[in-house]
């Protein structure tokens, strides 16, 4: 099986939509023949765009902006349905991981639904996939160890799409929040978005302006 996985995060090192994809290929059968294509940083070309529909499966992995896909991903795309529909490509089916900042992984459901009608415009099934919040926390705690691991239900699921993309079957949207009680959760944000607004010369005041 040939599977192409798109990257939608626009970080150029380490990121949470990295972690996400690092676990999922340890569980997928290893004999498959696995591509992974970064949208975020670069326009992909008519090569890459041929060489994704030539495969059995499609990964999309992105972290959600303003409850919907990074503009990048947004065009990738429409050039991605352009594409299929000039092969006439129509035995794909197309996975989607969404991780955002929220507490809740529900806060994805728009960002679902906009790849649910991207399906159905460009012919592709939908194959579910999920939704993940507290994204800000999956790289920060992966050295927690197992026992401790705060996305437990995130192992899980990975674990159930890739069974799933075995047979080219769909899933269930699952919609996941950390192990960790939301107050900390919150405490922890609140923190941190305040060390990085001392860093870049703001302080609480400013972060409270209104425009």
């Amino acid at each position: 099986m040939k599977i192409s996985i798109i990257n939608g995060s626009q970080k150029t090192g380490e990121s949470n939509t990295g972690h996400i994809l690092e676990k999922l290929k340890v569980l997928l059968n290893q004999t498959y023949e696995i591509n992974i294509f970064n949208c975020g940083l670069r326009q992909l070309t008519d090569e890459m765009l041929n060489k994704i529909i030539s495969t059995d499966v499609i990964i999309l992995v992105f972290p959600l902006f303003v409850h919907s896909l990074p503009s990048n991903t947004l065009k990738m795309l429409i050039e991605l349905e352009n594409t299929i529909k000039r092969q006439q490509k129509n035995d794909l089916i197309i996975y989607t991981i969404i991780n955002n900042g929220f507490y809740e992984g529900k806060q994805n459901n728009i960002a679902f639904d906009i790849i649910k009608n991207w399906c159905d415009h460009t012919g592709v099934m939908f194959g579910g996939g999920i939704g993940q919040g507290a994204g800000e926390m999956i790289s920060r705690t992966k050295h927690l160890p197992k026992d401790r691991d705060l996305f437990k239900a995130l192992n899980c699921a990975l674990q159930i799409m890739a069974e799933n993309i075995n047979t080219k079957k769909p899933m269930e949207i699952q919609y996941l929040s950390p192990n960790f009680p939301k107050f900390l959760w919150r405490l922890m944000a609140v923190r941190n978005w305040n060390n990085l607004a001392k860093n870049n010369g703001l302080s609480k005041k400013d972060i409270l302006k209104r425009l």
